[in-house]
């Protein structure tokens, strides 16, 4: 997905000039205006002008300025827009392809039974969250964890909707309970090539996420699978749409895999306990 070469500016003038076609490119999004939604786009970093191009809303909020991104530049109503914005930052792009990689060999390891279980580690990761930046595991150690899956363009209000709606109601509930204020929560699309980060940012503000403590993250399809993998996630595509199983997984501060909860919603006061007392055991 993120392997894409840097297109010199003579090619992107023609696509724009072509004006219905759509093409993969690099560069930079310069003079971001969340208000109008739009930006310029420039190939180098020290252009001075640069092509106007509009944004969705969520890519808009992250503004993506000074970092090299990649993006489809299409055109659509007499606009051009660019689209399917991510990171196209290259160490983050090294650290991301080392992760999906040393996952992938854990996978085949473990053979015929990936998922992981109690006291197990959460597998390593390396991906994007609705504010732009790049994650590793590292990032969510130190306090207890919960992890779901979704994907934003689900139409089963029982599967998707709902999770994100439990998980909404945890973080509030978390908020405003000043005992576990170092509780983070991750949600991982397993829809990527459509849930880039804007999408993901759009989504999270629709449901009025706590972003702080709260990532939906997103990256890598390879990486994606195998976390599925081991998180016990299950998918296939059906009528159009992705069928799954869902999950809540509950990780310790160090990491390790505490509690499942099988389903789409968990009972929230048996949620708050459960941190609860992971919290009082790694005092």
């Amino acid at each position: 997905m993120y392997k894409y070469a840097t297109v010199a500016l003579l090619a992107v003038a023609e696509l724009f000039a072509a004006g219905d076609s759509t093409v993969r490119v690099e560069g930079y999004l310069k003079k971001v205006d969340p208000v109008k939604l739009s930006a310029e786009w420039v190939v180098k970093s020290d252009d001075t002008t640069g092509r106007l191009v509009s944004l969705s809303a969520g890519d808009a909020a992250i503004g993506w300025q000074g970092r090299r991104v990649s993006c489809t530049i299409a055109e659509s109503d007499g606009k051009t827009w660019a689209e399917k914005i991510f990171s196209a930052d290259p160490d983050e792009l090294r650290q991301a392809l080392e992760v999906t990689e040393a996952l992938k060999r854990d996978t085949f390891e473990r053979g015929r039974i990936v998922t992981r279980g109690a006291n197990e580690l959460m597998p390593i990761m390396a991906l994007w969250g609705q504010d732009g930046k790049f994650y590793l595991k590292k990032d969510f150690l130190g306090a207890p964890v919960v992890v779901n899956f979704i994907f934003t363009r689900c139409g089963n209000p029982k599967m998707c909707p709902a999770s994100t709606q439990c998980m909404k109601k945890l973080g509030d509930a978390l908020d405003s309970n000043p005992k576990l204020q170092a509780v983070k929560l991750i949600t991982i699309t397993f829809d990527p090539t459509y849930d880039t980060p804007g999408v993901l940012r759009m989504y999270a503000d629709g449901y009025k996420i706590n972003s702080q403590r709260h990532r939906f993250l997103t990256g890598d399809k390879n990486q994606i699978k195998d976390l599925m993998r081991h998180y016990g996630i299950l998918t296939t595509e059906a009528d159009g749409t992705i069928v799954h199983n869902s999950a809540v997984i509950v990780v310790s501060p160090e990491g390790r895999i505490i509690q499942r909860y099988e389903g789409s919603v968990f009972d929230l006061n048996e949620m708050q306990t459960a941190l609860q007392n992971i919290t009082e055991l790694t005092k």
